[in-house]
């Protein structure tokens, strides 16, 4: 029993440790040794420094491992062979504004530049010495971003902790110009940066996008809204000018009746600039019977068109409420009046419905009079027919007219 015992904790200790190795090293990839020797701006060996290794292999598998120098400057980290790996510092005293890359790991030694640190407060004021909270602050190095932030309600920022040496320090705010620096950080670097108001000429033009290349838009109004600026200025000739702050990102829309808001994003420098602006129209379906009375059991053409007068194809058309059918390409679809009466049509397309109309549907020939309700049921020429050759009551009651008065002259006859 105690041997057994004994055995199963040798392979359960034996399992954890196999386990560290693969964790460290990396799955499905070998490790390989790296002899990691860290150095100060001076060139000499910095000991008891914590130095991190973070990889990725071909095959996509990430890991970790870390590490801390001897007296002489040097730790050991197991790596998988060929991974791309990165190494840097976590330390009080010293840093690295950004990672060593090791490509290709293979056992060899690597020498790791390390730097004392420093931070910098930057503290943003305007023309009149106030402070500026929201100010945008970015330090680059040789052109490369290392640090960046905004100041705080009392117009400063601290830097992160940064390898001491010269920088440019770039300040922004919107509405204000942007101002340039060169910092130096030590160990504790104190700097005020002043910044000034400004604006910009912005002209927008507008369009509508309906339209392919898209159509001037000739009044209404233009909407500019930022954190620093709301403003609505009119549309003449197709152009808004507006005299606007200067380093802003601003929403702009288009405000015209029958016309949908539709915003869209710009950002203005420091120079006179001009964007493009588009907008369509609220989208509406109109719907416009051939006939306004209809014998019942005829039928009508009904045209639907769009917000801009175009032919609506694929609407779908209800007779008082019932669908009776979908437009073709040229916006048109023949309806049958079934009942006499007021009947009310509707079209529709997606969400978008049209105000509804109505046509009387007449059951007797008695009640085709031309002149009822103030409806004509005939075509400009009084053919009966509708304006595309689709036929209403009219035809049927021209007919039954001819057939009266042949009765007529028949009794005459008879006389």
């Amino acid at each position: 029993m105690n041997f057994t015992r004994a055995a199963l904790v040798g392979v359960a200790v034996l399992f954890v440790a196999t386990v560290a190795i693969g964790g460290a090293a990396g799955q499905g990839a070998d490790p390989v040794t790296l002899t990691v020797a860290v150095v100060d701006q001076d060139g000499d060996a910095v000991g008891g420094v914590t130095v991190e290794a973070t990889w990725e292999t071909d095959s996509g598998e990430a890991g970790t491992a870390s590490g801390t120098t001897a007296s002489n400057g040097k730790v050991f980290l197991d790596v998988p062979e060929g991974s791309s790996v990165e190494l840097d510092v976590d330390d009080d005293t010293y840093v690295r504004n950004r990672p060593l890359e090791v490509d290709n790991a293979t056992a060899r030694d690597v020498e790791l530049g390390v730097t004392r640190s420093g931070t910098a407060t930057v503290t943003v004021l305007d023309g009149e010495n106030r402070s500026q909270a929201g100010a945008s602050v970015v330090v680059r190095e040789d052109g490369r971003t290392v640090d960046r932030g905004e100041t705080g309600s009392d117009g400063t920022y601290e830097t992160a902790r940064l390898e001491r040496g010269a920088y440019n320090v770039t300040v922004v705010k919107p509405g204000y110009y942007e101002t340039e620096r060169e910092v130096t950080v030590s160990l504790n670097t104190e700097e005020t940066v002043r910044i000034e108001r400004g604006t910009v000429t912005l002209d927008v033009r507008t369009f509508d996008d309906h339209f392919d290349p898209p159509r001037r838009i000739d009044d209404g109004s233009v909407r500019l809204v930022s954190s620093v600026y709301d403003a609505e200025v009119t549309v003449t000739e197709g152009t808004a000018s507006l005299n606007v702050p200067v380093n802003t990102a601003y929403t702009v829309e288009i405000v015209k009746d029958g016309y949908d808001a539709s915003s869209e994003r710009i950002r203005v420098r420091e120079s006179p600039a001009t964007v493009n602006a588009t907008a369509q129209r609220t989208p509406t379906l109109s719907v416009t019977p051939a006939n306004d009375r209809v014998l019942v059991g005829e039928t009508t053409r009904v045209t639907v068109r769009n917000a801009y007068g175009e032919p609506a194809a694929g609407a779908a058309v209800e007779v008082d409420g019932e669908d009776v059918g979908e437009t073709d390409a040229r916006g048109e679809v023949d309806v049958e009046i079934s009942s006499a009466g007021d009947r009310t049509i509707v079209a529709r397309d997606g969400d978008v419905e049209s105000d509804p109309v109505t046509v009387e549907g007449v059951d007797t020939a008695s009640e085709a009079d031309p002149g009822a309700n103030g409806s004509n049921a005939t075509g400009d020429d009084g053919s009966g027919d509708t304006d595309d050759g689709a036929p209403g009551f009219g035809v049927v009651a021209a007919v039954l007219a001819v057939l009266a008065a042949a009765a007529a002259a028949g009794r005459y006859r008879g006389r």
